[in-house]
C-alpha cells in the first residue's frame, strides 16, 4: 500500500491537541462464575505458552543444569545368564533354571520321620494297586521295625508317647516307604534284585520296576532335595551358606564372571548377597576342567520415553494440587547428626523431580553390564549419562547402589545382577530351632535345642523331650539311693555340681591351631548322671549341632568364635514352599540365622555350699556326703 504524506500543519495539530475518546463507558473485568464447577477456573490456563517459554529464557531459567525435561532415552547393554553353580569347596554343576536359586542353595535331604515314611508307603500302594494285591508282600519285606533294644533310639522313641503309638499303629498296616525309597535309589537297585527272587512273572517284575521309578520321581517332585554329588553349601563352622555361581563376561580378557556369596543365611537372595570374584577364572567341573563360557548377548539399543519417578510425599507438579498428607517430608524433625534423614528429606523436597525411570525388561538370572544411556531433552540436546560419581578414567572405590563389589577388595563394578530368587514364599513352623547363647558365668557358649525334630514328624519342644527322656531313663535305671550322711549338726551341705537339661549342649573355647590367643568354640558333652541307664555322654538330637557325629569316624565340631556375638544367634530349620515362574510348586527344607536376644545363664555351677534339705537330689546333681 502506498504511503500518503501527512501535511506539516496536520502533524502539528496531532501533536498539540488533546483528544478524548468517543466512547465514554467501560466495563469492569471480573470473574462471574455461572456454574458450580470450579475446575476450569483453577487451571490457570495460558493462551500463549510460547510467551511463557520466552519469558523463562529471558530470565535465564534455562541456564540451569536440570532445566530441560527428558523426552527420550536410548540404552544398550550386554546380558548373560547364570549357567553354573557350585559350593565353595566342590565342583561346579549346571544351574537348573527350573528351580529358584534359594532352593538350589538351601535344599537338603528330607528327614524320613514316621509320617513321611507312612506317606511314601501309602503312595506306593496306590501306584501298584492296578497291578495286583502286593500289600502283604511289601509288608513282609519293608516293615516298620522297632529300634534295637537298649539303644538310644529306642529310649527316644519310648519316651515320646505320640511317636511310640504312631509306630505301633503303622506296623502290619503300612509298608515302610522310607526303606523302599532307599532300596530303589541304591546302586545297584536293591528293589529290583529282590523282585527277581520274589516275583516269578517277568512282566509283573517289569511293571513293578517301572512303578518304582515313577515312585522316586514323584517324591523328588514333591520335595526338592539334594542328592549325592550335589554341592554342599551349608558351612557348619560359620553357620551360613557359602556358594558361587557364574555367568559369561562381556569384558575383554575375562572368560566368566564368578559371583561369590559367603554370608547368606537370611532366607532371601538379592544382589547385595553377591561379590565378584577378583580372579574371574570361572568354575571347574568335577574333572577339574574349566566350564566353557556361553555366548554373551549384546542387546540392540532400545529407545524409551522416560517416566518421572513418583513416591509418597513428593511435591506435587501441578500448581493448585495439594500433596498427600500421609507422608509429609516437610514435617521431619531430625537431629543435627541424623544425616540419613536429612539426605532423604533433601532428595524428596529438592531433587525429587530430577529423576526419571527408564524401563528395561530383563529375565531373571541375568548379569548385565550397561554400555551407555543417552538422554535427549526437550531442546534436542543429547547427554551421555555415566555412572554416578565416576569421572573418566577413575577407578571406583566407593559403594554404589545395585553395583557389585570385587570380592575382598572393596572396588565396585558397574554390573547389575538380577538373581533368580523367590519373590514370596510360605514357611512352615520350625522343624528345628537352636539358640546359641553366651554364658559369661560359666565361660562358655550353650547350644539350646529349643525345638527338635519329632520322631513322628514336625517339631517338638526340646526341653519337654529332654525331661521326658530323663524320666524314662530314671524308670529304667537303678533305683536312686540317698548317700549316707553323718549327723554333725551342720545346716549346710556340699554339692559337687549342678547339671543342666539335656537339650543344653556346651561349646567350650579352645585355641586355634598354631595360635596362643585366638580361640574357637568346640562342641563338648555333658555326662548323663543317671545310674545304670545309658551312661554315654549327652548328644544333640537336631542336625544343627550334630556335624561329625553321624559319620563312621567321629570328628569334633568347631564354630568360629566371632559367629556368636554377645546377643547370641538363633538358628531355624523350616520347610519352604513357593510357586516358580513356570507355575511349578517347589518345596524344600532350608535354614535361617538371626540375631539372638541376649546372653543366657544355664545355672551350671561346681563346688557349691547349699542349705541342707531333706529332699532327695535330682538326677542332674552330684552330691558329696559330709564326713
Amino acid at each position: 500500500m502506498p504511503q500518503i504524506p501527512i501535511p506539516r500543519a496536520t502533524k502539528a495539530l496531532f501533536l498539540s491537541e488533546v483528544f478524548f475518546p468517543s466512547i465514554t463507558t467501560w466495563n469492569r473485568l471480573e470473574g462471574r462464575p455461572r456454574g458450580h464447577d470450579f475446575d476450569r477456573s483453577l487451571r490457570a490456563e495460558v493462551r500463549d505458552p510460547l510467551w511463557m517459554i520466552c519469558r523463562q529464557w529471558q530470565f535465564g531459567e534455562f541456564d540451569g543444569e536440570d532445566a530441560g525435561s527428558a523426552v527420550e532415552a536410548k540404552v544398550q547393554l550386554a546380558t548373560a545368564r547364570v549357567n553354573r553353580f557350585a559350593g565353595l569347596d566342590g565342583p561346579a554343576i549346571a544351574y537348573d533354571e527350573r528351580l529358584p536359586l534359594e532352593a538350589q542353595v538351601e535344599r537338603e535331604p528330607i528327614p524320613l520321620d514316621l509320617m513321611t515314611r507312612a506317606q511314601l508307603g501309602r503312595h506306593w500302594l496306590k501306584l501298584i494297586a492296578a497291578l495286583g494285591d502286593f500289600k502283604a508282600l511289601y509288608l513282609g519285606q519293608y516293615p516298620f521295625d522297632d529300634p534295637p533294644a537298649g539303644s538310644e533310639a529306642e529310649a527316644h522313641l519310648r519316651s515320646d508317647p505320640q511317636s511310640w503309638s504312631t509306630l505301633h499303629a503303622l506296623q502290619r498296616r503300612m509298608p515302610d516307604g522310607g526303606k523302599l525309597y532307599e532300596a530303589i535309589k541304591a546302586v545297584p537297585d536293591e528293589h529290583a534284585a529282590w523282585l527277581a527272587a520274589a516275583v516269578p512273572d517277568p512282566d509283573t517284575r517289569q511293571a513293578l520296576g517301572d512303578a518304582g521309578q515313577r515312585f522316586v520321581d514323584w517324591f523328588r517332585r514333591t520335595y526338592s532335595q539334594s542328592e549325592t554329588g550335589d554341592p554342599v553349601t551349608w558351612s557348619p563352622g560359620y553357620l551360613e551358606y557359602q556358594f558361587a555361581c557364574s555367568a559369561p563376561a562381556a569384558v575383554a580378557g575375562e572368560r566368566q564372571t564368578v559371583l561369590v556369596a559367603e554370608q547368606y543365611a537370611q532366607g532371601h537372595l538379592d544382589w547385595y548377597a553377591f561379590d565378584v570374584d577378583a580372579q574371574s577364572v570361572g568354575l571347574s567341573d568335577a574333572n577339574g576342567a574349566e566350564i566353557p563360557p556361553a555366548v554373551v548377548e549384546v542387546q540392540p539399543p532400545l529407545s524409551f520415553v522416560p517416566s518421572p519417578i513418583v513416591f509418597g510425599g513428593m511435591p506435587a507438579a501441578r500448581w493448585w494440587e495439594f500433596e498427600d498428607r500421609r507422608t509429609d517430608l516437610g514435617d521431619l524433625k531430625p537431629s543435627t547428626t541424623d544425616l540419613a534423614t536429612l539426605v532423604l528429606a533433601e532428595f524428596g523436597l529438592v531433587f525429587g523431580n530430577d529423576w526419571s525411570l527408564v524401563p528395561y525388561v530383563l529375565p531373571i538370572g541375568t548379569l548385565s553390564e550397561v554400555f551407555g544411556v543417552v538422554v535427549k531433552d526437550v531442546f534436542g540436546a543429547r547427554t551421555l549419562v555415566r555412572a554416578a560419581g565416576q569421572p573418566d578414567g577413575a577407578e571406583r572405590t566407593r559403594w554404589g547402589m545395585y553395583d557389585l563389589s570385587l570380592h575382598r577388595e572393596g572396588r565396585v563394578l558397574e554390573r547389575l545382577f538380577l538373581p533368580p530368587a523367590v519373590g514370596k514364599l510360605q514357611e512352615s513352623a520350625p522343624l528345628e530351632k537352636v539358640i546359641l547363647a553366651r554364658d559369661e558365668m560359666a565361660n562358655m557358649v550353650w547350644g539350646v535345642e529349643q525345638t527338635i525334630p519329632a520322631l513322628a514328624g514336625g517339631g517338638a519342644n526340646g526341653f519337654e523331650a529332654a525331661k521326658a527322656l530323663e524320666r524314662h531313663l530314671v524308670s529304667l535305671g537303678l533305683p536312686h539311693v540317698e548317700p549316707p550322711r553323718l549327723d554333725t549338726g551342720a545346716l549346710i551341705q556340699y554339692k559337687l555340681g549342678r547339671g543342666v537339661p539335656e537339650n543344653w549342649i556346651p561349646f567350650i573355647p579352645v585355641h586355634n591351631p598354631g595360635s596362643s590367643r585366638d580361640v574357637r568354640l568346640q562342641r563338648a558333652a555333658m555326662p548323663r548322671l543317671i545310674p545304670g541307664a545309658l551312661e554315654a555322654p549327652v548328644e544333640p538330637r537336631g542336625s544343627f549341632l550334630r556335624p561329625g557325629l553321624d559319620e563312621t569316624a567321629r570328628r569334633p565340631y568347631f564354630v568360629h568364635e566371632e559367629e556368636v556375638p554377645k546377643a547370641g544367634v538363633v538358628l531355624t530349620r523350616t520347610y519352604q514352599r513357593t510357586r516358580w515362574s513356570d507355575g511349578q510348586v517347589v518345596t524344600w527344607l532350608g535354614r535361617r540365622k538371626q540375631v539372638g536376644l541376649g546372653q543366657g545363664s544355664s545355672g551350671l555351677a561346681w563346688d557349691r555350699i547349699e542349705p541342707l534339705t531333706t529332699t532327695s537330689t535330682s538326677a542332674g546333681d552330684q552330691t558329696a556326703p559330709l564326713h
